[in-house]
C-alpha cells in the first residue's frame, strides 16, 4: 500500500502502473497479482486502507470527550490533524478521486466514502446526541454532517496549490464555524 501511495503521489495516478508500484516495492509485477486481480482492485484497496487508517486515527481522539460539543470540536481537529500528518495519503486520495474514472469520465469508485455510506454515521451520532441533550440546535443531521465533511475534505485539494497551508488555523476556524452553526441552547 505504501509503495502504491508513493507512486500515485510522485508520478500521478495515470502513470502509477503496476510495474511502477512493483519496482518501488522491490517485487515483480506478477507478485502483485498474488494479492490483487487488477490495478483497479489495488486502487480500491488504497482508498479503503487510507480511509480506514484515517478513521482509526480520528476515532481514538474524539470518542473520549465528555459532551457532543467537545466531540464535534475534536472530530474536526483530529480530521485536520490526520491531513496534516498524513499528507501523502491525502494527496493520493485526491489524485484517485480526481483521476480514477472510466471512459465516460464517471468515477471508478462506487461511492465517495466521505459523503455517502457508513462513514457519516459517527458524525451524525455526535450531532443527534447533541440535539437530544439540547447542546445543538435542530437541523438535519445528515445535511450538517455532509457539510462538515465537505469543509474538511476541501483541505486536500488546497494542499496541491497551497502546500504551506496553516492547518492549525484552518482547524480552529472550522471548529469556530461549526460551533456557531450547531449552536442550540448553549452559551
Amino acid at each position: 500500500m505504501d509503495c502504491a501511495i508513493a507512486a500515485i503521489v510522485e508520478v500521478g495516478l495515470p502513470r502509477a502502473s503496476l510495474a511502477e508500484i512493483a519496482r518501488r516495492a522491490g517485487i515483480t509485477k506478477q507478485a502483485i497479482f498474488y494479492h490483487f486481480a487488477s490495478r483497479e482492485e489495488l486502487i480500491h484497496e488504497v482508498v479503503a486502507t487510507v480511509t480506514n487508517r484515517g478513521a482509526e486515527f480520528m476515532a481514538a481522539r474524539w470518542r473520549h470527550q465528555p459532551s457532543p460539543v467537545g466531540e464535534l470540536a475534536v472530530y474536526i481537529e483530529a480530521n485536520v490533524e490526520y491531513i496534516a500528518t498524513h499528507r501523502d495519503q491525502v494527496r493520493a486520495l485526491v489524485a484517485i478521486a480526481m483521476n480514477f474514472t472510466d471512459e465516460d469520465g464517471r468515477s471508478g469508485l462506487a461511492l465517495d466514502a466521505s459523503v455517502y455510506g457508513d462513514s457519516l454515521a459517527p458524525l451524525q451520532d455526535i450531532l443527534r446526541r447533541g440535539q437530544e441533550q439540547g447542546q445543538f440546535a435542530e437541523f438535519n443531521t445528515r445535511t450538517m454532517a455532509v457539510t462538515i465533511r465537505a469543509a474538511i475534505d476541501a483541505i486536500g485539494p488546497q494542499l496541491r496549490v497551497i502546500p504551506d497551508l496553516d492547518l492549525g488555523s484552518y482547524a480552529r476556524d472550522l471548529v469556530a464555524l461549526f460551533h456557531r452553526a450547531t449552536a442550540g441552547n448553549r452559551t
